[in-house]
């Protein structure tokens, strides 16, 4: 537990900024949240507080299939949420 406890601390660190560069954007689409969360696993990585297993763990993957296009991501339904993507989200909401 300890590994993903680290986790929420970087991501809180890391999340808000990378959200913020993208407030414009108006909806947070599917394509959107894919690319915020490239975004923010890789300034963590490089940050070195975060290690590749980590990021492997907390991220989407394509076995969950979820939708790279433009409609706005919803996860209402979904029986998994990466923590990533929960991340981004409550970090968008609180700037939008």
């Amino acid at each position: 537990m300890r590994l993903l406890a680290n986790v929420d601390d970087v991501l809180e660190e890391v999340v808000p900024p990378v959200v913020a560069r993208y407030r414009d954007a108006g909806t947070l689409s599917w394509a959107l949240i894919h690319q915020i969360e490239s975004d923010v696993l890789e300034e963590a990585l490089k940050s070195g507080r975060l290690s590749a297993q980590a990021a492997n763990m907390v991220r989407s993957h394509e076995a969950f299939g979820y939708p790279r296009d433009d409609r706005p991501a919803s996860f209402e339904g979904l029986g998994v949420l990466p923590i990533v993507f929960g991340a981004i989200q409550n970090a968008w909401n609180r700037v939008h």
